[in-house]
């Protein structure tokens, strides 16, 4: 799992289309280009825990550091995170209900979007875009308004919170990570690992 700097939709029809930034380089970037698929995440309070002594380790673990020197799965189940695969009965375009080829998830996110590449990705210098089809929609249980739905982590709350600055990214672990506002305006967080 790893945070995305860049995600935005870009087309409802014929198809909902998502476009998202992976940064080379990256165990992220190298399964989605080897899986072509993976999870994208709208992140809700409960994931940074403003109250908590740990505020914000769990944005820290995704966006600060690689999966290839922290098992971020048991990370997260520390920080109270568990690992789940998606339930298919809250899923709005009731497609791909077949759980066991999708990465696993975080729970409490508010959407979890099911993308798949289409076409190659595309080189833009640091990072490739992915242009992915939605193939899925699934709302959490727990989002009961379109106020509660509007209460995502922004780049602006995690700044406010000193989670991250403008202009050194993850505060207490400098890294490539400054999130941007994107036409969603909320933080993305895509799950990339390759599901075993």
């Amino acid at each position: 799992m790893n945070i995305l700097t860049y995600a935005s939709p870009i087309s409802i029809k014929p198809h909902r289309m998502w476009s998202v930034s992976l940064y080379k380089g990256t165990l992220s970037h190298e399964n989605f280009a080897r899986e072509r698929r993976g999870v994208l995440q709208l992140l809700s309070p409960a994931h940074a825990a403003r109250g908590d002594p740990e505020a914000g380790e769990l944005i820290r673990l995704l966006g600060g550091c690689s999966g290839r020197d922290v098992d971020k799965e048991m990370r997260c189940a520390d920080l109270g995170f568990e690992w789940t695969s998606l339930e298919c009965e809250n899923d709005a375009t009731n497609m791909d209900c077949d759980r066991t080829d999708w990465p696993k998830v975080l729970p409490s996110c508010l959407y979890y979007l099911k993308l798949e590449l289409v076409g190659d990705l595309i080189d833009c210098g640091s990072h490739e875009v992915a242009l992915c089809r939605v193939v899925s929609i699934i709302s959490d249980d727990e989002v009961q308004s379109a106020s509660e739905e509007l209460n995502y982590i922004s780049t602006r709350k995690l700044r406010n919170m000193g989670i991250i600055s403008e202009l050194e990214g993850l505060l207490n672990n400098a890294t490539y990570f400054i999130p941007k506002q994107s036409f969603f305006k909320g933080m993305i967080k895509m799950d990339l690992e390759a599901s075993d």
